[in-house]
């Protein structure tokens, strides 16, 4: 039982890791960072339906923004180069 008490928690920090540790050893400064509430992905089909006033927003561009209930917070919006730690 006290094997699975520390398995557990370990696991739960491996994916944690995996999921939030850079890939590349230049990471550009994209002017925010998850750890300030940004989330960095490729635009989608969807997006563009959603966020089609967005300036220089295009299908596989990558862009970085802030949720808002859930939804993605249009105002927090912007292209930007590369999604960083993506």
């Amino acid at each position: 039982m006290q094997k699975i008490a520390v398995l557990i928690p370990t696991i739960i920090i491996a994916i944690t890791l995996i999921f939030t540790s850079c890939q590349k050893e230049d990471c550009p400064d994209c002017g925010g960072t998850i750890a300030q509430g940004f989330i960095f992905r490729t635009v989608t089909d969807e997006d563009l339906t959603s966020l089609g006033d967005i300036p220089d927003i295009k299908l596989e561009a990558c862009m970085r923004f802030k949720l808002a209930g859930g939804d993605i917070d249009e105002n927090t919006v912007k292209i930007v180069d590369d999604c960083c730690c993506d």
